[in-house]
């Protein structure tokens, strides 16, 4: 029995031993499959709406375009103010705003910007459930299991996420996209549940005297003042305007121009996509510890590049996801290494406001969105991919040369 226990403290999983981590972890898993088949709806009920490249790319990029404004404020609240809180405040909205979003496409409402209005209140939430799920998972696991902790986290939001992607796709051929968006309300319920029952108290450092602003303004000294962290936060910008933004043009890959797989074919390649995250994740989950988590980042960063590359110069659908499986999997390398390096790299009592800036990066990135947007509408997708593929491994290659902490930086 000692021994089952023993594996079990020190295997791939043993961040579930502590009962608030399965409660976070269940309340963003949930969040995540309501998020992903939001994404596939609302993507999929423009191309219907619009046949624009442009504007299906603008709903990822008003889905995340929030955190711009949110993200550093989400590092200081998660600092000052219960996580708890406003993980159920900003779960209840989404919920409410995905009741309307399903009652507008039953009703068979034809103005896209409300849509978009919409969406852009449910993108609110992902700063602030990023960030208070990241600093829960450091303070309920410590220091030591952060890496298993974030692995496994990533993990539950790939696996729900790929499900939720595939699920959605079938979803919406089958009965329609209004049913997938209820269910990604209901799935923001259950989040709020899950959260509601965290007994994990909150421990604040932030003076409850200061304000907002102070504390914002202490986190963004820190990034100004080490230009390690810049360079972090620029790859950060990399792999989300581009590695993460290339599923912005999914939607064009599924129509019939190109592979003509319909809703369902796009649902098998963000599938694919979360698939490969998971793989990544248990890879990360099983492993004890990392070392030059600075050079590992860049190496992440090269492959999501020559990825790219290869995405660009497939004509074939299978192969597509293969490698659009394979881009997954080095993004989850990219999320895993990136929070672990602000988190570690945080003084005491500012993890918060770091991975704020971090987050950040989330709403910069949709520029990257419409730029392939603009460039699948002008060249057509297959040139956005390969001139995205240059763009990354060009800037990392920059930064991995003028940054020398990172090429050495430890875990």
């Amino acid at each position: 029995m000692e021994s089952k226990l023993s594996r079990i403290q020190h295997g791939p999983f043993r961040s579930f031993l502590y009962r608030d981590y399965r409660l976070v972890w269940i309340g963003a898993t949930s969040s995540s499959i309501a998020n992903w088949m939001l994404k596939t709806a609302i993507a999929w009920l423009v191309l219907e709406l619009t046949h624009s490249a442009i504007l299906i790319t603008f709903v990822f990029a008003v889905f995340a375009i929030p955190s711009v404004f949110f993200g550093p404020f989400a590092g200081v609240w998660s600092d000052k103010y219960s996580r708890k809180k406003l993980l159920v405040f900003v779960w209840i909205v989404s919920c409410v705003c995905s009741v309307i979003l399903g009652l507008l496409v039953m009703s068979d409402f034809q103005d896209v910007w409300l849509f978009f209005v919409l969406t852009a209140l449910i993108g609110s939430s992902m700063p602030i459930v990023f960030v208070c799920s990241q600093t829960y998972i450091y303070d309920i696991v410590g220091p030591s299991n952060a890496l298993n902790g974030i692995s496994l986290w990533s993990l539950g939001l790939r696996l729900v996420g790929a499900a939720g992607a595939i699920i959605g796709g079938f979803i919406i051929e089958a009965a329609g996209i209004y049913l997938a968006v209820f269910i990604a309300a209901i799935a923001y319920g259950v989040a709020c549940v899950a959260i509601i029952a965290v007994k994990h108290v909150d421990s604040h450092s932030t003076s409850e005297d200061s304000s907002v602003f102070e504390n914002l303004k202490s986190g963004l000294n820190v990034i100004r003042g080490s230009g390690f962290l810049i360079g972090v936060v620029v790859l950060a910008i990399l792999a989300e305007a581009f590695g993460y933004g290339i599923s912005a043009i999914f939607p064009i890959l599924a129509d019939a121009d190109v592979f003509a797989v319909g809703a369902f074919g796009l649902g098998i390649m963000n599938g694919a996509f979360g698939v490969g995250g998971v793989l990544g994740s248990i890879i990360l989950a099983a492993l004890r510890n990392l070392e030059r988590l600075g050079a590992l980042l860049v190496m992440v960063l090269m492959i999501c590049g020559l990825l790219l590359l290869g995405l660009s110069l497939s004509s074939y659908f299978y192969m597509a996801v293969l490698i659009i499986g394979g881009l997954g999997l080095v993004m989850a390398g990219y999320d895993t290494l990136a929070i672990l390096i602000m988190q570690r790299s945080a003084p005491e009592g500012m993890r918060g406001r770091l991975t704020g800036v971090l987050v950040l990066t989330f709403g910069i990135g949709p520029a990257g969105h419409m730029v392939l947007g603009f460039m699948t509408q002008a060249l057509g997708p297959s040139w956005a991919a390969g001139i995205s593929s240059i763009i990354v491994i060009s800037v990392t290659l920059l930064v991995f040369i003028t940054v020398k902490k990172l090429r050495s930086f430890q875990s």
